[in-house]
């Protein structure tokens, strides 16, 4: 009779051993998922977008909270296209885990010269964090070298100060990067009056600033924005006069 039991013992260990090495030997055949989120800046002249993960479409831009759900993988290629083509606008390699949110932001506009990923991280309320874009015509062309100083307006004397902020060579730049920080109240917080700011051309062959030729200024205005947000502040000329608008990202 103990014969017997140990007998029946052994037998179901090993029918559990057995069990447990199947249900190892199907988990590589495990499919899981994590999630894709991405959004597209609200940029004028930006057309329909499709987002592509691992070459299968998975969904027109915006994908939004709480995501688009695919299989979680190690180097995945996520795109974006032009909706219905083969141009591609942005991608990348991913490495989706099981349950986890992948997040992604993109900017596409062919006349300004902005196509791919950006960031747009959170931004302090007091804070502005700016990228600017060169889209200055035939006139400063003419310049083979300038750069881009940013100066602010100080409400004690009246006057404008160096910032100290120069995008180097900014003629062969479209879109700058990385982005810059301006606070929001550099000058009267006191009496709750935000950071003025405004941007010359210094032509890099003569360290003089870069006149405009109706005006006959060497400066031009900024905007002014809320604190607390990523910008685009894309700068273009009518003959030379530099007019500056923006993009919140």
């Amino acid at each position: 009779m103990k014969n017997i039991t140990t007998k029946l013992l052994l037998f179901a260990g090993g029918l559990l051993l057995l069990a447990s090495c199947a249900k190892k030997e199907e988990l590589p055949n495990t499919t899981y998922y994590g999630r894709v989120l991405v959004e597209v800046a609200a940029l004028p002249g930006t057309p329909a977008l499709e987002v592509r993960y691992k070459g299968q479409k998975i969904g027109d831009l915006p994908l939004m909270q709480p995501g688009t759900a695919v299989e979680a993988s190690a180097n995945a290629k996520l795109a974006v296209y032009v909706k219905g083509t083969d141009q591609l606008v942005a991608d990348t390699v991913i490495n989706l885990k099981k349950n986890e949110l992948s997040t992604y932001k993109v900017a596409y506009n062919k006349d300004l010269g902005i196509s791919g990923w950006i960031s747009s991280k959170p931004v302090q309320a007091d804070t502005l964090s700016v990228q600017l874009l060169n889209n200055l015509g035939d006139f400063y062309k003419a310049y083979p070298a300038y750069d881009l100083c940013i100066f602010y307006y100080d409400y004690n004397t009246g006057t404008l100060e160096d910032f100290n902020e120069t995008i180097s060579d900014f003629q062969k730049i479209k879109l700058s990067g990385p982005a810059i920080l301006l606070p929001y109240y550099f000058g009267d917080k006191a009496n709750g009056l935000p950071s003025v700011f405004v941007g010359k051309l210094k032509d890099k062959a003569t360290g003089q600033f870069i006149t405009m030729p109706s005006s006959g200024q060497d400066f031009f205005l900024l905007p002014q924005v809320d604190g607390g947000a990523n910008y685009i502040f894309n700068l273009y000329d009518t003959s030379g006069e530099v007019t500056v608008d923006y993009v919140m990202l």
